[in-house]
Protein backbone atom coordinates (compact mmCIF):
# COMPACT_ATOMS: atom_id res chain seq x y z
CA UNK A 1 0.00 0.00 0.00
CA UNK A 2 1.71 3.22 -1.06
CA UNK A 3 2.06 5.61 2.01
CA UNK A 4 -0.02 8.62 2.85
CA UNK A 5 0.77 12.09 2.40
CA UNK A 6 2.02 12.69 5.66
CA UNK A 7 4.39 9.56 5.39
CA UNK A 8 5.75 11.21 2.15
CA UNK A 9 6.64 14.16 4.26
CA UNK A 10 8.39 12.84 6.98
CA UNK A 11 10.85 11.49 4.82
CA UNK A 12 12.32 14.89 3.83
CA UNK A 13 11.55 16.48 7.58
CA UNK A 14 15.19 15.24 8.74
CA UNK A 15 16.44 17.08 5.70
CA UNK A 16 14.84 20.48 5.99
CA UNK A 17 16.14 20.03 9.96
CA UNK A 18 19.72 19.91 8.64
CA UNK A 19 18.79 22.85 6.54
CA UNK A 20 17.77 25.14 9.32
CA UNK A 21 20.62 24.11 11.76
CA UNK A 22 23.00 25.06 9.46
CA UNK A 23 21.87 28.53 8.50
CA UNK A 24 21.82 28.94 12.30
CA UNK A 25 25.29 28.10 12.23
CA UNK A 26 25.65 30.95 9.70
CA UNK A 27 25.98 34.70 9.62
CA UNK A 28 23.66 36.54 10.37
CA UNK A 29 23.09 34.24 13.20
CA UNK A 30 26.52 32.91 13.90
CA UNK A 31 25.46 30.18 16.56
CA UNK A 32 28.71 28.05 14.86
CA UNK A 33 28.39 25.58 17.47
CA UNK A 34 25.10 24.49 15.37
CA UNK A 35 27.00 23.24 12.67
CA UNK A 36 28.50 20.18 14.62
CA UNK A 37 25.29 18.37 14.25
CA UNK A 38 23.78 19.90 10.74
CA UNK A 39 24.41 16.99 8.94
CA UNK A 40 23.18 14.75 11.85
CA UNK A 41 19.41 14.56 11.20
CA UNK A 42 20.23 13.22 7.52
CA UNK A 43 23.18 10.17 8.09
CA UNK A 44 20.42 9.19 10.92
CA UNK A 45 17.47 9.28 8.47
CA UNK A 46 19.46 7.36 6.15
CA UNK A 47 18.91 4.31 7.83
CA UNK A 48 15.07 4.32 7.77
CA UNK A 49 15.09 6.05 4.04
CA UNK A 50 15.02 4.05 1.64
CA UNK A 51 17.81 4.31 -0.30
CA UNK A 52 16.21 5.39 -3.61
CA UNK A 53 15.33 8.78 -1.93
CA UNK A 54 18.68 9.60 -1.01
CA UNK A 55 19.44 11.72 -3.89
CA UNK A 56 16.12 13.42 -3.23
CA UNK A 57 16.44 13.64 0.39
CA UNK A 58 20.05 15.37 0.00
CA UNK A 59 18.14 17.98 -2.93
CA UNK A 60 16.09 18.79 -0.13
CA UNK A 61 18.58 19.47 2.37
CA UNK A 62 20.64 20.79 -0.08
CA UNK A 63 17.97 23.30 -1.17
CA UNK A 64 16.96 23.89 2.33
CA UNK A 65 20.71 24.65 3.34
CA UNK A 66 21.27 26.88 -0.22
CA UNK A 67 18.43 29.30 0.87
CA UNK A 68 19.58 30.81 4.04
CA UNK A 69 23.27 31.23 1.54
CA UNK A 70 21.74 33.09 -1.17
CA UNK A 71 17.67 34.27 -0.86
CA UNK A 72 19.40 37.55 -1.07
CA UNK A 73 19.90 37.78 -4.38
CA UNK A 74 16.28 38.28 -5.11
CA UNK A 75 16.46 41.78 -3.54
CA UNK A 76 19.71 42.47 -6.02
CA UNK A 77 18.41 41.08 -8.86
CA UNK A 78 14.94 43.19 -8.57
CA UNK A 79 16.73 46.98 -7.68
CA UNK A 80 19.73 46.25 -9.74
CA UNK A 81 18.78 43.85 -12.27
CA UNK A 82 15.61 45.68 -13.49
CA UNK A 83 13.68 42.27 -13.02
CA UNK A 84 10.53 41.50 -11.61
CA UNK A 85 9.27 39.81 -8.48
CA UNK A 86 8.48 36.53 -10.35
CA UNK A 87 11.73 36.83 -12.66
CA UNK A 88 14.66 37.91 -9.31
CA UNK A 89 12.42 34.75 -7.63
CA UNK A 90 12.75 31.94 -10.52
CA UNK A 91 16.65 33.14 -10.94
CA UNK A 92 17.85 32.91 -7.28
CA UNK A 93 15.75 29.52 -7.34
CA UNK A 94 18.03 28.42 -10.15
CA UNK A 95 20.77 29.02 -8.52
CA UNK A 96 20.19 27.24 -5.03
CA UNK A 97 19.30 24.40 -6.66
CA UNK A 98 22.21 24.40 -8.41
CA UNK A 99 24.13 24.86 -4.85
CA UNK A 100 21.36 22.25 -3.47
CA UNK A 101 22.62 19.72 -6.29
CA UNK A 102 25.75 19.63 -4.67
CA UNK A 103 24.64 17.62 -1.28
CA UNK A 104 22.52 15.99 -3.11
CA UNK A 105 24.99 14.18 -5.20
CA UNK A 106 27.08 13.94 -1.59
CA UNK A 107 23.98 12.03 -0.13
CA UNK A 108 23.65 9.55 -2.65
CA UNK A 109 27.30 9.25 -3.17
CA UNK A 110 27.37 8.36 0.25
CA UNK A 111 25.39 5.34 -0.59
CA UNK A 112 28.65 3.25 -1.29
CA UNK A 113 30.13 3.44 1.45
CA UNK A 114 29.39 1.03 4.29
CA UNK A 115 28.17 2.66 7.46
CA UNK A 116 29.23 0.18 9.65
CA UNK A 117 32.91 0.48 9.14
CA UNK A 118 34.58 2.94 11.29
CA UNK A 119 35.95 4.52 8.43
CA UNK A 120 32.72 5.84 6.95
CA UNK A 121 32.90 8.83 8.81
CA UNK A 122 36.51 9.38 7.18
CA UNK A 123 35.46 8.38 3.97
CA UNK A 124 32.53 10.98 4.23
CA UNK A 125 34.65 13.85 5.24
CA UNK A 126 36.65 13.25 2.27
CA UNK A 127 33.77 13.35 0.00
CA UNK A 128 32.51 16.43 1.56
CA UNK A 129 35.95 18.38 1.32
CA UNK A 130 36.27 16.90 -2.70
CA UNK A 131 32.93 18.38 -3.25
CA UNK A 132 33.62 21.87 -1.74
CA UNK A 133 36.72 22.02 -3.83
CA UNK A 134 34.49 21.41 -6.81
CA UNK A 135 32.60 24.06 -5.86
CA UNK A 136 35.50 26.73 -6.70
CA UNK A 137 36.00 26.12 -10.26
CA UNK A 138 32.78 24.12 -11.32
CA UNK A 139 31.11 26.87 -13.81
CA UNK A 140 33.39 29.70 -12.89
CA UNK A 141 33.05 28.87 -9.28
CA UNK A 142 30.88 30.17 -5.97
CA UNK A 143 31.90 28.67 -2.92
CA UNK A 144 30.06 30.71 -0.87
CA UNK A 145 29.80 30.44 2.83
CA UNK A 146 31.07 26.63 2.76
CA UNK A 147 30.34 24.65 5.81
CA UNK A 148 33.86 25.70 7.10
CA UNK A 149 33.12 29.21 7.12
CA UNK A 150 30.63 28.50 10.01
CA UNK A 151 33.52 28.50 12.55
CA UNK A 152 34.80 32.56 11.69
CA UNK A 153 33.75 33.34 15.32
CA UNK A 154 35.37 30.24 16.94
CA UNK A 155 39.02 31.04 17.02
CA UNK A 156 40.74 27.95 18.45
CA UNK A 157 39.44 25.49 15.78
CA UNK A 158 39.43 28.25 13.32
CA UNK A 159 43.43 27.82 13.46
CA UNK A 160 42.84 24.54 12.26
CA UNK A 161 42.55 26.33 8.61
CA UNK A 162 46.81 27.90 8.61
CA UNK A 163 47.77 24.15 8.47
CA UNK A 164 44.59 23.28 5.80
CA UNK A 165 42.34 25.71 4.09
CA UNK A 166 38.98 26.12 4.78
CA UNK A 167 38.49 22.71 3.47
CA UNK A 168 39.55 21.57 6.61
CA UNK A 169 37.36 23.07 8.52
CA UNK A 170 34.76 21.09 6.63
CA UNK A 171 36.62 18.04 7.00
CA UNK A 172 36.81 18.23 11.01
CA UNK A 173 32.49 19.45 10.88
CA UNK A 174 31.87 16.81 8.25
CA UNK A 175 34.17 14.25 10.24
CA UNK A 176 32.06 14.74 13.58
CA UNK A 177 28.38 14.70 12.08
CA UNK A 178 28.97 11.71 10.53
CA UNK A 179 30.61 9.57 13.80
CA UNK A 180 28.30 10.94 15.98
CA UNK A 181 25.79 9.69 13.94
CA UNK A 182 26.89 6.40 13.86
CA UNK A 183 28.08 6.30 17.51
CA UNK A 184 24.06 7.18 18.06
CA UNK A 185 22.70 4.43 15.63
CA UNK A 186 25.44 1.70 16.75
CA UNK A 187 25.14 2.92 20.26
CA UNK A 188 28.85 2.94 20.37
CA UNK A 189 30.60 5.98 21.58
CA UNK A 190 33.98 4.50 21.65
CA UNK A 191 34.79 2.34 18.36
CA UNK A 192 33.14 5.73 16.58
CA UNK A 193 33.59 8.58 17.64
CA UNK A 194 37.21 7.77 19.65
CA UNK A 195 39.73 9.12 17.72
CA UNK A 196 37.85 12.17 16.00
CA UNK A 197 36.98 13.32 19.06
CA UNK A 198 40.78 12.89 19.77
CA UNK A 199 41.60 14.62 16.71
CA UNK A 200 39.22 17.82 17.53
CA UNK A 201 40.24 18.02 20.96
CA UNK A 202 44.18 18.05 19.57
CA UNK A 203 43.04 20.68 17.05
CA UNK A 204 41.22 23.01 19.93
CA UNK A 205 44.09 22.38 22.13
CA UNK A 206 46.93 23.54 19.25
CA UNK A 207 44.93 26.37 17.65
CA UNK A 208 44.67 27.37 21.79
CA UNK A 209 48.42 27.19 22.19
CA UNK A 210 48.71 29.61 18.41
CA UNK A 211 46.41 31.99 19.44
CA UNK A 212 48.53 32.76 22.55
CA UNK A 213 52.01 32.06 20.74
CA UNK A 214 50.55 34.66 18.00
CA UNK A 215 49.43 37.31 20.85
CA UNK A 216 52.78 37.55 22.63
CA UNK A 217 54.70 38.43 18.99
CA UNK A 218 55.66 42.17 18.98
CA UNK A 219 55.51 41.80 15.16
CA UNK A 220 56.06 45.76 14.03
CA UNK A 221 53.05 47.75 12.74
CA UNK A 222 51.88 49.79 10.24
CA UNK A 223 49.35 52.55 10.48
CA UNK A 224 46.49 52.14 7.31
CA UNK A 225 43.70 54.49 7.01
CA UNK A 226 40.38 53.22 5.84
CA UNK A 227 37.73 55.21 4.06
CA UNK A 228 34.03 53.97 3.60
CA UNK A 229 32.14 56.44 1.52
CA UNK A 230 29.14 54.97 2.22
CA UNK A 231 27.65 55.74 -1.33
CA UNK A 232 24.25 54.35 -2.28
CA UNK A 233 24.88 51.82 -4.95
CA UNK A 234 21.18 53.91 -6.90
CA UNK A 235 23.40 57.07 -6.70
CA UNK A 236 26.94 55.37 -7.35
CA UNK A 237 27.04 55.39 -11.13
CA UNK A 238 24.80 58.22 -12.03
CA UNK A 239 26.33 61.26 -13.70
CA UNK A 240 25.27 64.20 -11.79
CA UNK A 241 26.89 62.34 -8.78
CA UNK A 242 29.89 62.00 -9.85
CA UNK A 243 31.56 65.40 -8.24
CA UNK A 244 29.76 65.06 -4.88
CA UNK A 245 31.22 61.41 -4.61
CA UNK A 246 34.97 63.30 -5.67
CA UNK A 247 34.59 65.93 -3.05
CA UNK A 248 33.10 63.62 -0.36
CA UNK A 249 36.12 61.39 -0.56
CA UNK A 250 38.70 64.04 -0.37
CA UNK A 251 37.00 65.47 2.60
CA UNK A 252 36.86 61.95 4.13
CA UNK A 253 40.51 61.80 3.47
CA UNK A 254 41.40 65.37 4.71
CA UNK A 255 40.20 64.29 7.90
CA UNK A 256 41.68 61.19 7.68
CA UNK A 257 45.17 62.38 7.06
CA UNK A 258 45.02 65.55 9.85
CA UNK A 259 43.72 63.27 12.64
CA UNK A 260 45.70 59.96 12.46
CA UNK A 261 48.67 60.61 9.92
CA UNK A 262 48.08 56.83 8.21
CA UNK A 263 51.19 55.36 6.50
CA UNK A 264 48.83 54.79 3.93
CA UNK A 265 45.27 54.79 2.71
CA UNK A 266 42.93 52.53 1.22
CA UNK A 267 39.23 53.48 -0.83
CA UNK A 268 37.09 50.61 -1.61
CA UNK A 269 36.14 48.80 -4.94
CA UNK A 270 35.42 51.39 -7.52
CA UNK A 271 35.14 54.04 -4.94
CA UNK A 272 35.61 56.71 -7.79
CA UNK A 273 32.90 55.88 -10.69
CA UNK A 274 35.10 56.86 -13.25
CA UNK A 275 38.23 55.90 -15.85
CA UNK A 276 40.91 56.96 -13.76
CA UNK A 277 43.62 58.73 -15.63
CA UNK A 278 41.62 59.23 -18.78
CA UNK A 279 41.92 62.63 -20.18
CA UNK A 280 38.07 63.01 -20.18
CA UNK A 281 37.63 62.44 -16.21
CA UNK A 282 41.27 64.50 -15.28
CA UNK A 283 39.20 67.30 -13.54
CA UNK A 284 37.56 64.50 -10.67
CA UNK A 285 41.26 62.34 -11.01
CA UNK A 286 43.13 65.20 -10.23
CA UNK A 287 41.38 66.26 -7.22
CA UNK A 288 42.40 62.91 -5.64
CA UNK A 289 45.49 62.78 -7.40
CA UNK A 290 46.82 65.94 -5.55
CA UNK A 291 45.97 64.53 -1.65
CA UNK A 292 48.44 62.26 -2.12
CA UNK A 293 51.56 65.51 -2.25
CA UNK A 294 49.62 67.37 -0.42
CA UNK A 295 48.76 65.15 2.55
CA UNK A 296 52.13 63.12 1.80
CA UNK A 297 50.53 59.67 2.31
CA UNK A 298 50.11 57.44 -0.53
CA UNK A 299 46.53 56.34 -1.38
CA UNK A 300 44.98 52.93 -3.00
CA UNK A 301 42.50 54.14 -5.02
CA UNK A 302 39.48 51.83 -6.46
CA UNK A 303 38.22 53.18 -9.71
CA UNK A 304 38.16 51.66 -13.46
CA UNK A 305 40.89 51.55 -15.89
CA UNK A 306 38.91 52.41 -19.89
CA UNK A 307 38.39 54.37 -22.41
CA UNK A 308 35.14 57.04 -22.89
CA UNK A 309 36.16 57.64 -26.29
CA UNK A 310 36.66 53.58 -27.23
CA UNK A 311 33.25 51.93 -26.49
CA UNK A 312 35.46 48.73 -27.31
CA UNK A 313 38.60 49.24 -25.01
CA UNK A 314 38.69 46.78 -22.64
CA UNK A 315 37.40 47.62 -18.48
CA UNK A 316 39.61 46.65 -15.83
CA UNK A 317 38.43 46.49 -11.81
CA UNK A 318 41.31 48.45 -10.52
CA UNK A 319 43.19 49.40 -7.52
CA UNK A 320 45.18 52.34 -8.20
CA UNK A 321 48.23 52.78 -6.17
CA UNK A 322 49.70 56.36 -5.74
CA UNK A 323 52.49 57.90 -4.61
CA UNK A 324 53.29 60.63 -2.94
CA UNK A 325 53.39 62.98 -5.95
CA UNK A 326 50.33 61.91 -6.72
CA UNK A 327 51.54 59.26 -9.50
CA UNK A 328 50.31 55.74 -10.61
CA UNK A 329 53.03 54.30 -9.14
CA UNK A 330 51.25 50.57 -9.63
CA UNK A 331 48.01 48.79 -9.91
CA UNK A 332 46.15 45.60 -9.10
CA UNK A 333 43.45 44.23 -11.02
CA UNK A 334 40.83 42.60 -9.96
CA UNK A 335 41.07 38.55 -12.71
CA UNK A 336 38.33 36.30 -11.04
CA UNK A 337 35.04 38.63 -12.16
CA UNK A 338 31.63 38.09 -11.08
CA UNK A 339 29.49 36.17 -13.37
CA UNK A 340 26.56 37.92 -14.15
CA UNK A 341 27.51 40.81 -12.45
CA UNK A 342 30.61 41.66 -14.21
CA UNK A 343 30.18 39.58 -17.18
CA UNK A 344 27.62 37.31 -18.82
CA UNK A 345 27.99 33.37 -19.32
CA UNK A 346 26.01 31.64 -21.22
CA UNK A 347 24.42 35.05 -23.03
CA UNK A 348 22.02 32.72 -25.17
CA UNK A 349 20.02 31.91 -21.92
CA UNK A 350 20.74 34.56 -19.77
CA UNK A 351 20.70 37.49 -21.94
CA UNK A 352 17.65 38.44 -19.27
CA UNK A 353 20.07 39.38 -16.80
CA UNK A 354 22.07 42.08 -18.71
CA UNK A 355 20.42 44.81 -16.99
CA UNK A 356 22.55 43.47 -14.02
CA UNK A 357 25.13 43.48 -15.77
CA UNK A 358 25.27 46.70 -17.78
CA UNK A 359 24.67 48.26 -13.72
CA UNK A 360 27.72 46.92 -12.88
CA UNK A 361 29.91 47.42 -16.01
CA UNK A 362 31.12 44.82 -18.46
CA UNK A 363 34.56 44.10 -17.11
CA UNK A 364 38.07 42.40 -18.54
CA UNK A 365 39.63 40.23 -16.20
CA UNK A 366 43.17 41.22 -14.92
CA UNK A 367 46.36 39.48 -15.76
CA UNK A 368 47.61 38.06 -12.23
CA UNK A 369 47.39 39.20 -8.86
CA UNK A 370 50.34 41.55 -7.35
CA UNK A 371 51.57 41.86 -4.35
CA UNK A 372 51.98 46.05 -4.04
CA UNK A 373 54.50 47.69 -2.03
CA UNK A 374 54.02 50.93 -0.83
CA UNK A 375 55.80 54.12 -2.32
CA UNK A 376 58.62 55.17 -0.06
CA UNK A 377 58.59 52.11 2.46
CA UNK A 378 59.71 47.94 2.02
CA UNK A 379 56.35 46.86 3.33
CA UNK A 380 54.31 45.19 0.55
CA UNK A 381 50.67 44.11 0.60
CA UNK A 382 48.71 41.62 -1.84
CA UNK A 383 44.90 42.74 -3.39
CA UNK A 384 42.52 40.82 -4.03
CA UNK A 385 39.39 42.85 -4.55
CA UNK A 386 35.44 41.96 -3.53
CA UNK A 387 34.27 38.12 -4.35
CA UNK A 388 38.01 37.13 -5.04
CA UNK A 389 37.89 36.89 -1.42
CA UNK A 390 35.83 33.41 -1.44
CA UNK A 391 38.84 31.90 -3.50
CA UNK A 392 41.67 30.31 -1.09
CA UNK A 393 43.31 30.22 -4.10
CA UNK A 394 43.66 33.59 -4.51
CA UNK A 395 45.09 34.53 -1.47
CA UNK A 396 47.70 31.71 -1.80
CA UNK A 397 48.50 32.84 -5.32
CA UNK A 398 49.34 36.04 -3.10
CA UNK A 399 51.52 34.96 -0.67
CA UNK A 400 53.73 33.27 -3.04
CA UNK A 401 55.18 36.99 -3.26
CA UNK A 402 55.38 37.42 0.42
CA UNK A 403 53.14 40.33 1.02
CA UNK A 404 53.68 41.72 4.93
CA UNK A 405 49.75 41.91 5.23
CA UNK A 406 46.66 41.55 3.18
CA UNK A 407 44.16 44.31 1.33
CA UNK A 408 40.32 43.46 0.21
CA UNK A 409 38.78 46.36 -1.40
CA UNK A 410 35.03 45.70 -1.74
CA UNK A 411 31.51 47.04 -2.85
CA UNK A 412 29.13 44.78 -0.93
CA UNK A 413 26.30 47.97 -1.50
CA UNK A 414 24.74 45.53 -4.01
CA UNK A 415 23.18 43.54 -1.10
CA UNK A 416 21.24 46.14 1.16
CA UNK A 417 21.15 45.08 4.85
CA UNK A 418 20.21 41.65 3.92
CA UNK A 419 23.00 38.55 5.57
CA UNK A 420 25.31 39.28 2.70
CA UNK A 421 27.74 41.81 3.98
CA UNK A 422 28.32 39.50 6.93
CA UNK A 423 28.65 36.44 4.90
CA UNK A 424 30.98 37.90 2.81
CA UNK A 425 33.09 39.31 5.68
CA UNK A 426 32.94 35.83 7.33
CA UNK A 427 34.67 34.42 4.48
CA UNK A 428 37.44 37.40 4.88
CA UNK A 429 38.08 36.36 8.04
CA UNK A 430 39.10 32.30 7.15
CA UNK A 431 41.69 34.48 4.60
CA UNK A 432 43.41 36.04 7.08
CA UNK A 433 44.23 33.05 9.15
CA UNK A 434 44.85 30.55 5.92
CA UNK A 435 47.44 33.10 5.07
CA UNK A 436 48.78 34.19 8.38
CA UNK A 437 48.31 37.70 7.35
CA UNK A 438 46.19 40.41 8.88
CA UNK A 439 43.42 41.90 6.28
CA UNK A 440 42.65 45.23 6.07
CA UNK A 441 39.35 45.31 4.22
CA UNK A 442 37.97 49.18 2.89
CA UNK A 443 34.11 48.61 1.90
CA UNK A 444 31.96 51.09 0.53
CA UNK A 445 28.99 50.28 3.10
CA UNK A 446 30.35 48.24 5.26
CA UNK A 447 31.86 46.02 6.66
CA UNK A 448 35.13 47.81 7.03
CA UNK A 449 38.23 46.91 9.50
CA UNK A 450 40.93 44.44 10.53
CA UNK A 451 41.28 40.84 10.75
CA UNK A 452 44.76 39.63 12.77
CA UNK A 453 46.36 36.93 11.72
CA UNK A 454 45.06 34.88 14.09
CA UNK A 455 41.13 35.47 13.13
CA UNK A 456 40.64 37.90 15.62
CA UNK A 457 38.59 40.99 14.75
CA UNK A 458 40.22 44.00 15.53
CA UNK A 459 37.81 46.41 14.51
CA UNK A 460 34.47 46.43 12.13
CA UNK A 461 32.86 49.00 11.30
CA UNK A 462 28.66 49.00 10.66
CA UNK A 463 27.10 48.52 7.32
CA UNK A 464 25.56 51.96 5.74
CA UNK A 465 27.87 54.49 8.29
CA UNK A 466 30.50 56.80 6.48
CA UNK A 467 33.44 56.29 8.40
CA UNK A 468 37.35 57.54 8.47
CA UNK A 469 39.70 55.69 10.96
CA UNK A 470 43.18 53.62 11.12
CA UNK A 471 44.72 50.92 12.50
CA UNK A 472 47.64 49.57 13.34
CA UNK A 473 48.20 46.81 10.93
CA UNK A 474 50.59 44.11 11.92
CA UNK A 475 53.65 43.27 9.46
CA UNK A 476 54.19 39.36 9.25
CA UNK A 477 57.10 37.28 7.60
CA UNK A 478 56.34 33.67 7.91
CA UNK A 479 54.54 31.75 6.11
CA UNK A 480 51.55 29.39 7.36
CA UNK A 481 51.64 25.11 6.63
CA UNK A 482 48.59 26.13 4.21
CA UNK A 483 50.46 29.03 2.09
CA UNK A 484 53.33 26.76 1.32
CA UNK A 485 52.07 23.70 0.61
CA UNK A 486 47.84 24.32 -0.12
CA UNK A 487 45.91 21.63 -0.26
CA UNK A 488 47.65 18.06 0.29
CA UNK A 489 44.55 17.98 2.48
CA UNK A 490 42.58 17.24 -0.77
CA UNK A 491 45.11 15.16 -2.32
CA UNK A 492 44.75 13.03 1.05
CA UNK A 493 41.07 12.56 0.50
CA UNK A 494 41.37 11.64 -2.63
CA UNK A 495 43.99 9.02 -1.90
CA UNK A 496 41.96 7.96 0.97
CA UNK A 497 38.39 7.64 -0.85
CA UNK A 498 40.71 5.69 -3.54
CA UNK A 499 42.13 3.23 -1.09
CA UNK A 500 38.31 2.81 0.70
CA UNK A 501 36.58 1.78 -2.41
CA UNK A 502 39.06 -0.40 -3.72
CA UNK A 503 39.29 -2.02 -0.19
CA UNK A 504 35.71 -2.49 -0.30
CA UNK A 505 35.30 -3.56 -4.10
CA UNK A 506 37.95 -6.45 -2.97
CA UNK A 507 36.03 -7.44 -0.14
CA UNK A 508 32.82 -7.93 -1.97
CA UNK A 509 34.87 -10.23 -4.78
Amino acid sequence: MAPSPPGRFIVYAPALVSGLVFTASIPPFDHYYFAWICLLPLFLARQWVPSKQHFAMGLVAGLAWSVGRAYWLIETLQLYGALSFPEALATTALLILYMGLYLAIFVAACRRLNFRSPLFAWSVACVWALQEWVQTWMISGFPWQLLGYSQYLNLPLLQFSSLTGVYGLSFLIALFNTALAQALHYRNIARYLGFPLILLATSHLWGLSRIDDMAERNAPTIKVGIIQGNIPQDRKWKVNRQAWTIDHYATLTRELAVRDQPDLIIYPETALPIYFGDPFYAIYADTIAALAPELGIPILVGSLKGDYQDDNAPIYNRAFLLNTMGQIEDFADKVHLVPFGEFLPFAAIFQYLEGLTAESGIFTHGQRHKALTIPGRDESFGVFICYESIFPAITRTLMTQSPHFLVNTTNDAWFGTTAAPYQHWAQVVVRAVESGRAVVRAANTGISGLILPDGRISYATPIFTTESFSVDVPLQREQTVYARFGDFLLVGCALFLAFTLYRQRRDRA
